[in-house]
């Protein structure tokens, strides 16, 4: 009798002290705040390539985490006025510089997931679009791009955007343009193979998986000031094209291969075959994505060759006409190599040297070569909340018309980078010298221009 009743008793206690630390449990739990948005890497201005999150436990610990010892405390903030909501947390990037590896976020999400994020440049172009060479007029420029990704498998991933832009050229309304980006299923099962198919940017040169946000000038290359058709790889709008890439980076980086099949979206056409070999002497570059300046956070000399073949993919350009005139074409062939030094030269400061020279082959192609050469220095030391970078580069592009001059495009610029490349204010003047063909066989002649620019990026890091 004397048994059962200390067991009933010890049965009472153990629910009392159950039901304490279950009540205690619920109210903490409630009481967490709710999981921040997370922000990643933009898809063509990221160090490394953008990925969805990975699951909480391969995430990696904040800095202040790691190593012995307990984690430092973190400073108590400033006391505000009775009622004032508390000052904002410490960026964890510093002024003038990238973040010094991916930004995790505050709670890493399980797989599957979704991302999202987005950018934006924005530009005040001073030039006369009927008297080139003056700049006693204005226009602006607007670019913005929306983008997600995710994963439903750590080796299955998705990637979505659009783009929209306003260019602000003579007679056109102000609207904004939307149009899809990409639109990829990715398989991605190790570094050194990964498969992306649906529509995305045509990789044979280095400018392409850097874009114009991963790069120092506004301008995006290859695009001369009044005529139509880049001196670029071909490939669809905003550089992008249905298709499929095959590409790898072994070695952790230090070598990438890209091959593509692209124009599938047209059974009437035959694929355009495009392709790029990467060797990067110093640091490597394991992502899809890339920079063609990393400004100080990393030294690179890259050296890449890449190559485009389409059959009958070169065509006669022909007006409308009734009856319709069938237009002759002829194969589409070119080639590429370019070269990327960026070295940080410790107190001294940073210095990025590119070069670039493109063949394009094919009796109905605008171009008959490429050449781009820049380099670029970036103080040391933040002034202010910033770095001050100085850009020159030059720009030149022969027409394949008989008799015709060479193109050639200066620009001079000097930036702000408040973020390295996710927020930077660039301030910059062009000088143009553009070949105009004559109609219908008429002596072409030169169109010079100036122009003056003031832009803004920003972007999600």
């Amino acid at each position: 009798m004397c048994q059962r009743s200390r067991s009933k008793a010890f049965s009472i206690v153990l629910g009392l002290s159950s039901g304490i630390l279950l009540s205690t449990w619920v109210s903490g739990a409630l009481a967490q705040p709710a999981p921040a948005a997370e922000d990643q890497d933009p898809p063509e201005a990221a160090a490394e390539e953008p990925v969805a999150p990975a699951a909480p436990s391969d995430a990696p610990a904040p800095e202040a985490a790691k190593g012995p010892g307990p984690a430092p405390e973190p400073a108590a903030a400033p006391a505000g006025p009775p009622g004032a909501p508390p000052p904002p947390p410490p960026s964890l990037i510093p002024d003038g510089e990238a973040p010094r590896g991916p930004v995790a976020p505050a709670f890493p999400p399980a797989i599957p997931n979704v991302d999202y994020g987005g950018r934006v440049r924005t530009a005040l172009r001073f030039q006369n679009m009927e008297d080139p060479e003056k700049l006693d007029d204005v226009g602006q420029i607007l670019e913005a791009d929306l983008y997600m990704s995710g994963q439903v498998h750590r080796f299955i991933k998705w990637q979505s955007s659009i783009t929209l832009s306003y260019s602000g050229n003579p007679g056109q309304p102000s609207t904004i343009s939307a149009n899809p980006l990409d639109l990829i299923a990715r398989f991605e099962p190790l570094p050194e193979f990964n498969v992306y198919v649906g529509r995305m940017i045509v990789v044979v040169d280095r400018f392409a998986p850097s874009g114009p946000w991963g790069m120092d000038e506004f301008f995006f290359p290859g695009f001369f000031p009044f005529i139509g058709p880049p001196a670029l790889p071909k490939a669809g709008q905003t550089g992008r094209d249905v298709g499929v890439t095959v590409w790898g980076a072994p070695f952790g980086g230090h070598f990438k291969y890209y091959l593509g099949a692209f124009n599938l979206h047209d059974p009437a056409l035959n694929p355009l075959l495009s392709g790029r070999l990467q060797a990067n002497l110093w640091s490597g570059e394991p992502a899809y994505y890339q920079r063609t300046t990393y400004m100080g956070t990393k030294d690179i000399a890259s050296i890449g060759i890449g190559g485009q073949y389409q059959k009958e993919g070169s065509v006669q350009p022909v007006l409308p006409a009734t009856p319709p005139v069938v237009p002759l074409t002829d194969d589409y062939n070119m080639v590429s190599a370019d070269l990327m030094i960026d070295k940080n030269i410790g107190d001294a400061g940073t210095l990025s040297v590119v070069g670039a020279y493109s063949k394009f082959s094919g009796d109905f192609q605008r171009w008959d070569d490429f050449v781009l050469a820049s380099i670029g220095y970036m103080l040391p030391e933040p002034i202010g909340i910033g770095k001050v970078r100085a850009t020159v580069r030059y720009q030149r592009a022969v027409d394949n018309a008989d008799g015709s001059d060479p193109a050639t495009l200066l620009d001079a610029q000097v930036s702000y980078n408040v973020a390295a490349w996710f927020s930077r204010f660039q301030v910059g003047f062009r000088r143009s010298e553009s070949y105009l063909p004559g109609p219908m066989g008429a002596p072409g002649l030169m169109q010079p221009g100036n122009a003056v620019y003031v832009g803004m990026t920003v972007a999600d890091p």
